[in-house]
């Protein structure tokens, strides 16, 4: 009675006892059996261990006994082809059959594993044995005749090791040979074969390890027993899963649990194997087995006696406290003391619990009011957020209250710029279009490992936490990203990636990499993934100032002659220099302002009509003042010069004066020879006024003008084929006067002849060369 008294009054105790006596129990069982668990795993591995430095051993040992036997077999054929002589009649001179005879007898004494040895003639059809009951035979009526197939088969190695094949002198056993085929030096076809005792071989070396568990058996080439130490070999081959016999050495547990440990000769391919029932490597086991009990036993005892105090004193505070919450004014005021009977200490928790909870509630309403205005200013915070991060404020309070998933640790800013055209439209295609760009921001936040904001207007950007041991992590995110938003949304996105920051003072360092790398987008174009690490090749020192004074004169001359595709190709090698010369933004700006410009002028310089252009508010301008890389400014320019030279070429197309049609094709049929405008005048009968008149009208330029490019345009035709000197050229043009036509090419294309003829060239191996590294 006293002791149930005690139990019931001290319920807390006993429980507390009971559940730590029980974790004492399971704690040093699991021990005891992870103990025993490994000690059984390394007794295993320790064998397996054993048992393949054993095999190898064993296999280096007859390997190099086989070794010396095959170098012995090489030597023969040297030695034999010296003793080699024939008659006549083509057959073995009496010495030579007498020393060969000699010779062969005393190879078998090479090696005490050699039974025999043949040496095989096939011009001859004659076999030498070392036998002693047959010392020479016609290879026709040899007993022993199973190697020749071997011999015969064509192979690349020439030296073979056979096994398993039928012995003609005693057919109830097989023979095991090495195959020395011939010949190797000398003129003799045939081979050496020398028969092997492979069970004195495989005796002496496998048969003296007493301390490994297990059988060893000997497979051959296919798989063949040639050896066991053990009468049940020939059982365990055909219970053996051969198929996990790979090449090299190795072990593997079959579905038997035997320990199969193997290795592979690389000189015959003989597998030499050990197999070992599991259980029988465990036996050794019941002394460790033992010890652990008794460890464990030990150990379970101690933990009781352990339990027991901790649970007296972590008891003696909680009877403490259970006291002076029923003793104080709280306590009394909610009946803790008068409603629950003495030492019933979980009724008394139980009531304090229920109070914890209505508390509790009262807290988790204000915090839902909390979270309702934080969800509710959620965007302007983060904003604020990212804000504080760039200038590198502390932001440890917000970070908590908005739940920001971004480990400083490690991470990478990713700078996402919306390109035009926006996915909406409309009146209200603004407003619509940041409605969409937050809940795309929304939707794209669940897959990635870190946080998104809103920049401004055009950009976004991602702080996105870094795996350790991953660099192109962040890379390969963005590239994620530009392909999703252009499959799921038709966005076209160009996306900066920083390099990978610790710290969360950091931010704004890696934010200004993405600057620096969205600044080549100038260069690439959008719709790019741009890491900071390609800046290394765009660091160098930019030029202040750069003019393609020669291209322009080129692109002015090719608007001129409505040449559309010289003019296509000038646009883009001003390109190609703007890019190769680094140039600025604020640079290339300018140059093609001006170029637009010259453009403009050569239209005015040929009374062509503005309005007939580009209509009547001119929006070149703004496009190129809206361009933000280099292709957008040269698809502008591409776009005006396309423009004047359709006019010009309607405006040709439309001249029906027959006069003007006949003085074209005149000239054109005449440049080369010594005309002028009044010549011209007279083959279409008209005055020399009215012709020049009309032919200003219609083509923008003079007679003389278009007689000169047409001359000028000949001689670039002849310059590009290299078939003929300047000199030749300009007589063929129509000139007299080389220094005149040296001075008349240049003023048309800034060029000399000689300069023209030197870029057309350089400008072809470019081509060309371009064309192999981009095939």
């Amino acid at each position: 009675m006293p002791v149930y008294r005690s139990i019931k009054h001290n319920t807390m105790f006993v429980k507390l006892l009971l559940s730590m006596t029980a974790i004492a129990v399971i704690t040093v069982i699991l021990i005891a059996t992870v103990t025993y668990k490994i000690s059984a795993d390394n007794s295993v591995q320790n064998a397996i261990s054993y048992n393949e430095s054993i095999l190898t051993q064993q296999q280096e040992l007859i390997h190099k006994e086989l070794t010396a036997i095959k170098y012995a077999a090489a030597g023969m054929i040297a030695n034999q082809s010296y003793l080699y002589k024939t008659n006549g009649s083509n057959k073995l001179t009496v010495s030579s059959l007498i020393d060969l005879s000699r010779f062969v007898e005393e190879q078998k004494k090479m090696s005490p594993y050699v039974d025999s040895v043949y040496l095989y003639y096939e011009p001859l059809e004659l076999v030498l044995t070392s036998r002693p009951e047959i010392k020479t035979s016609p290879i026709s009526t040899f007993a022993d005749r199973s190697w020749l197939d071997e011999w015969m088969h064509p192979s690349e190695n020439r030296t073979l090791w056979l096994t398993g094949r039928p012995d003609g002198f005693s057919p109830e056993s097989s023979a095991s040979s090495l195959l020395q085929k011939m010949p190797l030096i000398g003129q003799v076809n045939g081979a050496i074969v020398v028969n092997l005792k492979l069970d004195l071989l495989f005796d002496d070396y496998l048969s003296h390890y007493h301390n490994k568990k297990g059988v060893t058996l000997v497979l051959g080439p296919n798989s063949e027993l040639l050896y066991s130490d053990a009468d049940e070999g020939e059982a365990l081959l055909e219970r053996a899963d051969l198929g996990k016999l790979a090449s090299g050495s190795g072990s593997y547990i079959d579905g038997s649990d035997r320990i199969v440990s193997y290795t592979t000769s690389e000189l015959t391919g003989w597998k030499f194997v050990d197999i070992t029932d599991r259980s029988v490597l465990l036996q050794g086991m019941n002394r460790i087995k033992f010890i652990v009990v008794a460890v464990a036993a030990a150990y379970l005892t101690a933990a009781i006696a352990l339990s027991f105090y901790l649970s007296r004193r972590l008891y003696r505070p909680l009877q403490s406290v259970i006291s002076y919450i029923g003793g104080t004014e709280a306590g009394r005021r909610e009946g803790a003391v008068t409603n629950q009977s003495a030492g019933d200490e979980a009724g008394f928790i139980r009531q304090r619990f229920d109070q914890m909870v209505r508390s509790w509630e009262t807290l988790m309403k204000e915090k839902r009011q909390v979270d309702t205005l934080l969800t509710n200013n959620r965007t302007a915070i983060k904003e604020k957020y990212l804000n504080d991060l760039l200038l590198g404020g502390s932001t440890d309070q917000t970070a908590e209250l908005l739940g920001i998933r971004l480990d400083f640790a490690r991470f990478a800013v990713l700078t996402i710029e919306l390109e035009e055209p926006y996915p909406v439209n409309g009146p209200d295609g603004m407003f619509q279009f940041h409605l969409f760009r937050y809940g795309l921001m929304e939707e794209l936040g669940t897959d990635i490992d870190g946080e998104i904001f809103a920049k401004d207007d055009k950009r976004t950007i991602i702080l996105l936490s870094v795996p350790p041991d991953s660099d192109t992590f962040p890379l390969e995110q963005a590239n994620r990203l530009k392909q999703l938003l252009q499959s799921r949304y038709g966005l076209t996105v160009t996306i900066a990636v920083s390099r990978i920051f610790c710290g969360e003072q950091s931010v704004r360092l890696a934010y200004e990499d993405t600057l620096e790398a969205l600044h080549l987008k100038m260069y690439i174009g959008k719709g790019e993934v741009l890491p900071y690490t390609i800046l290394g090749d765009w660091k160098t020192e930019e030029e202040a100032h750069y003019y393609p004074y020669e291209l322009e004169t080129k692109l002015q001359q090719a608007l001129l002659q409505t040449d559309k595709e010289e003019c296509f190709k000038t646009i883009k090698l001003i390109t190609r220099t703007a890019m190769d010369k680094k140039l600025n933004k604020a640079n290339i700006q300018q140059l093609f302002f001006q170029l637009s410009g010259e453009i403009v002028k050569t239209l005015v310089q040929t009374r062509g009509d503005m309005t007939a252009v580009f209509g009547e508010r001119p929006a070149y301008t703004d496009t190129l003042a809206r361009a933000e890389t280099l292709p957008d400014m040269e698809a502008c320019l591409l776009g005006m010069c396309s423009r004047i030279i359709d006019y010009h070429k309607e405006k040709r197309s439309k001249m029906s004066d027959v006069t003007l049609q006949l003085a074209a094709e005149y000239m054109e049929a005449n440049y080369n020879k010594n005309i002028s405008v009044d010549t011209v005048a007279e083959y279409v009968q008209r005055s020399t006024s009215y012709l020049s008149r009309i032919f200003k009208e219609s083509t923008g330029m003079t007679v003389g003008d278009y007689l000169i490019q047409l001359r000028i345009k000949r001689a670039m035709e002849l310059l590009e084929r290299h078939g003929s000197s300047i000199e030749e050229i300009c007589g063929e043009v129509g000139y007299a006067n080389v220094s005149y036509f040296n001075k008349i090419f240049k003023a048309r294309t800034g060029l000399t002849p000689g300069q023209y003829r030197q870029q057309h060239s350089a400008d072809k191996l470019l081509a060309h060369g371009s064309k192999r590294t981009n095939p």
